[in-house]
């Protein structure tokens, strides 16, 4: 296993981090509505409700953003406890501990959309990703759309070690006290792992294992560009170019700016002649 997964498989298990996926709702923002509507419209047109495979579906955010376009819906973990969450929120769909780089238990072809929300393909190193992608094609039938999002490896907040811990006030004595002490906590434990994980990260080309300021720098991300990622998508059998929005759902070319912290992308499985 490589070192960026152990860190971040125990983030996941955090108590903090289970807390705030089991209460998120709703789109990110702009640029993951525009690909999820963008992802969707290609398998409703001229069929109806179809397929869906949810990856990384943590406390199910996105289970209840899909659940909508969906004749069937599949939603997957590596983490036991995230899993339970899901099922706990959404107790009519499915959701099963699986993960991404062996979906071996799903046939070929068996899905019209498959998602990948919230940076998480970036949870693994390269060789992960390219067994992602790879098992995605397959499961993915002619036609079928992918979308999910991925981290900037030229976003400034990398090299600026942008700092996610906020102190959010209430007038709430009770909650101002807990919040104080979760703000407290966050920044020393999140200063310590700062200065251990970032002699772990690791720059190659335009691809990089970077260490983010989410969790209190509890995670290590797998970062790229638009054209090492559509590289990695076609070398993987997708049409390219895939379609890459920045988070206020505007279109990205070749080239993206340091302010675009990731990417959304909506991408296809070519449909056979």
């Amino acid at each position: 296993m490589h070192a960026m997964e152990a860190i971040n498989r125990q983030t996941w298990r955090n108590t903090w981090a289970l807390r705030d996926y089991r209460r998120s709702s709703g789109y990110l923002n702009s640029g993951e509505r525009r690909a999820f509507e963008a992802g969707a419209f290609d398998m409703r047109r001229g069929r109806g409700q179809g397929r869906v495979l949810d990856i990384g579906v943590g406390g199910g955010r996105t289970a209840g953003l899909l659940r909508d376009v969906a004749a069937t819906y599949l939603g997957i973990d590596y983490t036991a406890e995230m899993v339970q969450s899901a099922r706990q929120n959404h107790p009519d769909l499915r959701f099963e501990q699986m993960d991404a780089r062996d979906l071996s238990a799903l046939a070929d072809r068996s899905f019209d959309l498959v998602v990948f929300s919230y940076n998480g393909i970036d949870s693994v190193d390269a060789a992960g990703r390219r067994a992602i992608l790879s098992e995605v094609s397959r499961v993915l039938a002619p036609g079928g759309s992918f979308v999910f999002s991925t981290f900037h490896r030229d976003w400034q907040g990398f090299q600026e070690r942008i700092d996610y811990c906020r102190l959010e006030w209430t007038s709430n004595p009770v909650k101002l006290g807990f919040r104080t002490f979760r703000y407290v906590e966050g920044r020393i434990f999140g200063s310590l792992r700062m200065r251990r994980f970032s002699a772990l990260e690791e720059r190659t080309g335009e691809h990089a294992i970077l260490l983010h300021g989410a969790h209190d720098f509890g995670v290590m991300v797998y970062a790229t560009t638009p054209v090492q990622l559509q590289a990695q998508l076609s070398e993987a059998g997708f049409e390219t170019p895939a379609l890459l929005f920045d988070i206020d759902g505007s279109i990205i070319g070749s080239v993206a700016s340091s302010d675009n912290e990731y990417f959304h992308v909506v991408t296809r499985k070519p449909i056979l002649t």
